[in-house]
Order: structure tokens, then C-alpha cells, then sequence
């Protein structure tokens, strides 16, 4: 039986019911944080570690505490059931439970610590003094604990159950922080109920008493709030989950982590890119603008990227795609890059960090090529001889594209000149294309060029075929590429009222992305809707005489299912030689379109739903 833990301490065991194999994971620091979305095993892993380490520890010394921490108070806070349960009434517990205290995963063991240990009380309440305005008072009852509040300014006592459950939880993690008997702390979700400046401060907290009391804390979290870098090999002490997959800690003898970009980064690193952590996909674009109109058009498509698990993050100039998709596909994430078209035509920094994946290859030898850097550069090798061949025969065209209406005296032309040819190929039409000098091999290499980017996008690399962001816009300038977030908002002010097969048709490079993000069906409530109203419709158009009354429809409704309450509104119409329905919606909340609609007797029931019923995001 080990006393305490040395670190690194390794620690192998099993989670039942979540990962098949045995699983290792090493606590190098006095804090450990879990790192993932819901679903993917955090909490189950926390609670099979606490288990591990109390069999090979002193089991004393192993506390957990639950995301519930409310527990049983939670029946004096909120109606539960039948009885009612009087805030007044609440106890903590008696002498029995009070044993019990670091078995107990909820607030009630920490509220027997504050009175078992009058230091720990001491500490606690001065906190909520200072920074709180309140005190705490703990009292013995007929053999049973209360827990009353005061607040300072008004001097009126009231039962811990009516007090906010973020104080109650920033008091029960508090408590076991301050125990020296707890020498491991697990806290499930310690962000529960606290606004973000509150989970900073309670993250200052854990880290000083793990310099001051010689603890040893993991936490599973949700919250970008409870992550702190000083370096990257903080990334160490972290353990990153994805649904279906083993957890994934990196070692301290990543080569990733030695590169001074990389420290740069973890340095600089802002709220969005610890997000990045607890996503399964992330897809980084290059700037403010980029990631106004991916949501935008995300919310517009309905494509739900959020539930998918995947973050949006903009990165501080391609210099930095390379470094960020390093560490998060150290960390067992699917990385994803829009770029601009320069970020293919001008080298292959960015591309290279997909062409050379070996499910690239796979793909371009599936579609009888060498490899993908093979196929890219043989086309790049290509667009540099026409464009130098042939450029004042095109410098018309290219003189007319952002690229290079925009440069400077500094930009290296031949460079612009290449992008903007390019560009302008995928701005115009095939036909448009034909009246240009060589049409025939302009228009092979945007053959070409189309089948590589395919080939790309299957790996996660996205190229705006077009130029950059700006010269997709339909209602802002699209001759600055300045990266104003005022144009992009402007721009998306205007979708509101574009019709959706409109804005997948302009925006197709931008939207293929996010859907590579979403991978996911979007909710579909049509699917429902026809499948409640074939179950009715056909049974209402079989029954439909001319002796049959609207009574008569909803009575056989009752009768085939149990309720005449439809979600329809069935009218009849038409003469006696031809008999119909009018079918409208009830619901004012189901998104689809169809209604109202007119069927009658010998209509093809399937055809006619399927004709009328359609999702309300198929068309606008």
C-alpha cells in the first residue's frame, strides 16, 4: 500500500461498460485535468481511477466529489415529488453520516469537515466573508447538522437549501481542498453553477493547495475556464477523450512539444483554441471574418456543427495552420483547414500538412494517379508555364480579380498573377472561360484543379477556389481583402432573406467545410410529420363516402389509434363524383412547409405526401 502518490505515479485499470481494454494513465503534476465531450467516458474513468487509487493508496485519503453536489438538498430546492419538502426542515445528517464524510461524494461530507475541523471552517468562512458576503453557521439539532446562512448586510439567517447551488458547490470543493486528510481529490465537473470568473478563482484555489498541502487533484471538466497553460508541456497533465476511443495523454517525450512555435502558441493561446480541446473536429480558418460567416451559414443550413462536436477556430495567419494542427492531432483530434486559394497556389505549407497523409494517397492512387503530392505539383508546375507563357494574353482577366486589384509594390507578381488567374477560373463559367486564349487548356487545368480539391476536401483541407473570403460576398465589397469583420457582418445582415439554394450555390467552397464539420443529419422534422400523416391519411381517404362527416374522420382516427387527438385538421371537400381532404397543420412549432394541401379517393397517398411535405431548410 503506497503512502502518497510520487509523480510520474502510472496508473492501470479498467473501466467497465466504456472501454473494452485496460487503460493507463500516468499523473505527472499535482493536477490532472479530463479533457472531452459528454458521452465520451469522463466521468465513468474518474470514478474507476477513485477506486484504482483507494486500492492503492491509503483509501481514506482518496476523496470524490460528484457533479451532483446538491444531493438530497436538492428535494427541500426544487418539487421532486408528492410530499412537501420545507427549506427549514433541510439536515445535513447525523453522527453516522457524519463517519462517513469522505465516502460521502456530495456537499454534506464537506459540510462535516467544516465541523469536524474548526481550521478548515475558519478558512472557509473567511472566504465567504470577504468575497461572498456571508457567514456560515453549522449547528447540531436533536442529533441532527443545519447549515444556516447570514448575509452580511442583512442579518437574516436562512438554511443552506435556499442558498445558491454555485456558492454551495464553491464551498463543498473549498472544504475538501483545505482537508490535509484528503491527500487526493477527484471533483467531477468542478464548474458546475459558477459563472467564469468564479471557475478561475476556484482554479487559483486548487493550484495552491496543491503547493501548499502537498494534494494531488483531478478534475474532469467541461469548462475552458479550469485550463491554464504556463508551457506546452502543461499539455502533459492533461487526458484527452473522444467518444468510442481509448483516452489519449501525450508524452513528455513528444518531439511536438520542443518547438518554440509551439511554447509561442500555448504563450498566446485565447479562450477559442482551449475549446478546440473538448470538440471531436476542429476547423481552423484563417481569420475573424472567415469564422463570422461560417456561423452565419451554419445557422442558416441548420447543419448543428455545435452537437456534431466540432469548434470553429480562427488562427493568427497560415504561419500558424502547421503548429495548431500538430498539437491537436497529438491530442487524438480531427483537424480540419479553409483556406484561401493562396494557401495552395503560393507552396504547399499548408496542404502538405493533408497530401502526405496516407489516406491521401490512398485516394489518389483510387483514382489511378501516383501520389497526391505527385498530382498537386504536376498541376502547379502547369498553371506557372501558362501563366508566364501566355500573360499578356490574360492580363485582362487577371488585372479584374481582388488579388490583384489589392497588391502592392512588395508582392511578388508572378505570385498575384497565379492566384488571380486561378481565381478567376473558378469565377467564371465554362463557357465564359471558352473566349479566352488556350481556353481549352484553362479549362483543363480547372479540371484538373477541381478533381484535386475534391481529393483535398475527403482529407479535411477545404481551398476558396474562388480567391479569399471577400470574393464570395454577394452584398459587401468583394475588392478588399483587408480582413474587415464590419464587411462580413454586413454581409450576413443581408442573408436573411436569400433563398437557401441561392446561398449553397455562392457559397459551395465555404459550406462543403462545414458540413465535412457537421457530419451529422440535420434535424429533419419533416420525416416525422409524414410518417404521423401517412399512419391517418390513408385511413381517412379509405372511409371517405359521401355520407362521411368530419366527425365521422377523427372517430375512425380514435379508433385505429387509441386517440382522436391528431396533429391535423381534416376538412372535406369536393363533390359526391369525387370526394376530397384538405389537410392542414396544427403545430405552429414544426418546421416543414406543405400546409395546407388538398388530396382525394384514389390518390396515391405515398406520392402526395412526399409531393407537399418537405423540411422547411430543403428550400426557403
Amino acid at each position: 500500500m503506497v503512502k502518497t502518490i510520487e509523480y510520474p505515479f502510472v496508473c492501470k485499470f479498467r473501466v467497465p461498460n466504456v472501454f473494452t481494454d485496460e487503460i493507463s494513465i500516468t499523473i505527472n503534476s499535482g493536477i490532472t485535468t479530463f479533457i472531452g465531450p459528454n458521452g465520451a467516458g469522463k466521468t465513468q474513468t474518474l470514478k474507476a481511477l477513485r477506486n484504482y487509487l483507494r486500492n492503492n493508496l491509503e483509501s481514506g485519503k482518496v476523496r470524490y466529489l460528484s457533479a451532483n453536489r446538491i444531493g438530497q438538498m436538492e428535494a427541500y430546492r426544487s418539487k421532486i415529488d408528492q410530499y412537501n419538502h420545507s427549506i427549514d426542515s433541510y439536515q445535513v445528517g447525523d453522527q453516522a453520516v457524519k463517519r462517513m464524510r469522505h465516502q460521502i461524494e456530495t456537499a454534506t461530507g464537506d459540510f462535516f469537515t467544516m465541523d469536524e475541523r474548526k481550521d478548515v471552517y475558519i478558512k472557509v468562512a473567511e472566504r465567504l466573508s470577504v468575497l461572498f458576503n456571508r457567514q456560515i453557521y453549522l449547528r447540531w439539532d436533536s442529533g441532527h447538522m443545519k447549515v444556516f446562512f447570514e448575509k452580511t448586510d442583512t442579518q437574516k439567517e436562512y438554511s443552506v437549501a435556499a442558498e445558491a447551488s454555485g456558492l454551495i458547490n464553491i464551498i463543498s470543493i473549498l472544504a475538501a481542498l483545505f482537508d490535509e486528510e484528503v491527500k487526493v481529490l477527484l471533483v467531477d465537473e468542478p464548474e458546475v453553477s459558477l459563472h467564469p470568473q468564479l471557475q478561475s478563482y476556484l482554479l487559483r484555489e486548487m493550484r495552491t493547495a496543491v503547493r501548499k498541502y502537498d494534494k494531488t487533484i483531478i478534475i474532469s471538466t467541461h469548462s475552458a475556464e479550469m485550463i491554464s497553460f504556463n508551457s506546452a508541456m502543461d499539455i502533459i497533465n492533461m487526458i484527452f477523450f473522444t467518444e468510442g476511443n481509448i483516452p489519449v495523454q501525450v508524452e513528455q517525450s513528444a518531439p511536438e512539444l520542443q518547438g518554440k512555435k509551439l511554447q509561442d502558441f500555448f504563450y498566446r493561446m485565447g479562450q477559442v483554441y482551449k475549446n478546440g480541446f473538448f470538440a471531436q473536429k476542429v476547423l481552423l480558418i484563417e481569420g475573424v471574418s472567415d469564422m463570422i460567416l461560417c456561423h452565419a451559414l451554419a445557422d442558416k443550413l441548420d447543419l448543428n456543427i455545435d452537437v456534431a462536436g466540432a469548434q470553429i477556430i480562427p488562427v493568427d495567419g497560415k504561419g500558424q495552420f502547421s503548429v495548431i494542427t500538430k498539437i491537436f492531432r497529438l491530442i487524438n483530434k480531427d483537424v480540419a483547414i479553409l483556406t484561401d486559394l493562396d494557401g495552395f497556389i503560393d507552396d504547399n505549407s499548408v496542404v502538405s500538412l493533408f497530401m502526405n497523409l496516407p489516406e491521401a494517397n490512398v485516394l489518389a492512387n483510387e483514382q489511378g494517379n501516383g501520389t497526391m503530392a505527385e498530382i498537386i505539383n504536376g498541376v502547379k508546375t502547369k498553371i506557372a508555364d501558362m501563366t508566364n507563357n501566355y500573360f499578356e494574353e490574360i492580363k485582362y482577366i487577371i488585372e479584374k480579380h481582388p488579388y490583384w486589384i489589392i497588391k502592392s509594390e512588395e508582392d511578388d507578381e508572378n505570385k498575384i498573377a497565379k492566384r488571380a488567374i486561378i481565381g478567376s477560373l473558378f469565377s467564371k463559367t465554362d463557357d465564359e472561360i471558352s473566349e479566352w486564349t488556350n481556353a481549352d487548356e484553362w479549362l483543363s487545368i480547372k479540371k484538373r484543379l477541381a478533381a484535386i480539391f475534391k481529393l483535398l476536401q475527403q482529407v479535411g483541407c477545404f481551398i476558396l477556389t474562388k480567391g479569399a473570403l471577400e470574393s464570395y460576398y454577394m452584398y459587401s465589397s468583394n475588392e478588399t481583402y483587408s480582413e474587415k469583420p464590419s464587411a462580413a457582418a454586413d454581409e450576413v445582415a443581408n442573408l436573411d432573406n436569400v433563398e437557401i439554394n441561392k446561398i449553397k450555390n455562392n457559397y459551395n467552397d465555404i459550406i462543403v467545410a462545414l458540413e465535412y464539420m457537421a457530419s451529422t443529419k440535420s434535424i429533419d422534422e419533416s420525416y416525422a410529420i409524414k410518417k404521423e400523416l401517412l399512419s391517418e391519411l390513408a385511413l381517412v381517404l379509405g372511409i371517405l363516402t359521401s355520407d362521411t362527416t368530419e366527425k365521422d374522420i377523427y372517430a375512425a382516427i380514435k379508433q385505429a389509434k387509441g386517440s382522436a387527438d391528431s396533429l391535423f385538421v381534416y376538412s372535406i371537400i369536393g363533390t359526391n363524383e369525387r370526394k376530397g381532404i384538405k389537410v392542414e397543420l396544427k403545430s405552429k412549432i414544426i418546421n416543414v412547409i406543405g400546409f395546407p394541401f388538398e388530396t382525394y379517393v384514389g390518390d396515391n397517398v405515398n406520392e402526395i405526401v412526399k409531393h407537399h411535405i418537405k423540411s422547411l431548410y430543403e428550400t426557403n
